[in-house]
């Protein structure tokens, strides 16, 4: 049965981008994963040369393992877009933004799009994820939505073609920064702009229970266009990314509503291991049979269903 697991990046090797994600790669596959999701620069504006998309291709299929999602960016994650001078941080870097008002930044945060598409088609992968930052604000008024849409659809317009000739989609993540309703606005829009063969819906199971406790709305509204999932759990205070069944998140409910739609298992584990003390090749020994209950659950039901 097929299950997928986050790489991230650890500071553990000079080398991090060969040495260090190499290492990893080889220990999610020892651990029994047959896929990733590909997290390294997820919210970075760097831009991946030709022979670095190569390189990340030759890895993950030496590794044995095959690309379920990649994370793509907008640019202006305030975690990892901070430039240093020594330990103080002078400068967040948000020149690429496809929600930008500017034209050169927006046309920018097109460029870096089209490169985490490039990267995708390279592995094979069916989707990047894609955060698009909304707050109750956006809205507010007329004036504010048109203000927030209107760079917005211009850029999607701009990529929509590049996606569908590399059989890759944008798969919009339910994230944190506004209430339920206005996510379900937001996909609302753009699902009835764009079509299934461009843009989709990744479910994050941590976030949405973060802003609606113990509810599936939008999985109820949108599973219809289910492409991707950011599957993790918390307590419902803050965004934990523990593995499931170690918060309080009723995976009952979750795999139920999952296995209602026709989303493509395997199940993404967004769970970095930093939050638990264990060394590497046991985070993942640990996570394996958790990620293989969840794609039991879900085929259990698609069964019953079915029968």
């Amino acid at each position: 049965m097929d299950t997928c697991m986050t790489v991230w990046h650890w500071p553990k090797h000079e080398r991090w981008y060969d040495e260090g994600i190499r290492h990893s790669l080889d220990l999610i596959h020892e651990a029994g994963f047959t896929h990733i999701n590909w997290n390294p620069d997820s919210g970075s504006s760097y831009m991946l040369a030709d022979a670095e998309i190569e390189f990340t291709r030759r890895i993950v299929a030496e590794a044995g393992l095959k690309t379920h999602s990649v994370h793509a960016s907008n640019g202006v994650n305030p975690v990892s877009e901070l430039a240093h001078a020594g330990p103080v941080p002078f400068a967040r870097e948000t020149r690429k933004n496809i929600l930008s008002r500017h034209e050169w930044q927006r046309q920018s945060g097109v460029e870096l799009l089209k490169n985490r598409v490039d990267l995708a088609a390279t592995l094979s992968a069916p989707n990047v994820v894609l955060h698009v930052d909304i707050a109750d604000d956006t809205f507010r008024s007329s004036e504010t939505e048109q203000a927030f849409f209107e760079p917005l659809f211009r850029s999607f317009d701009e990529v929509e073609a590049y996606c569908i000739e590399r059989k890759v989609q944008i798969a919009v993540e339910t994230l944190v920064k506004a209430s339920a309703e206005n996510y379900l606005k937001l996909y609302g829009r753009l699902f009835e702009r764009y079509g299934s063969e461009f843009m989709g819906l990744c479910y994050d199971s941590g976030h949405w229970e973060l802003i609606e406790p113990g509810k599936l709305s939008v999985l109820e509204h949108y599973g219809n266009r289910l492409i991707a999932t950011h599957i993790h759990d918390n307590f419902g205070a803050k965004d934990d990314h523990l593995l499931p069944f170690d918060g309080r998140l009723g995976w009952d409910a979750i795999t139920k509503a999952i296995a209602a739609t026709e989303y493509a298992t395997p199940l993404n584990l967004e769970t970095p291991m930093d939050r638990y003390v264990l060394a590497e090749a046991s985070y993942y020994q640990r996570a394996y049979p958790i990620a293989l209950r969840l794609e039991e659950m879900i085929a259990s039901e698609r069964d019953r269903a079915a029968n």
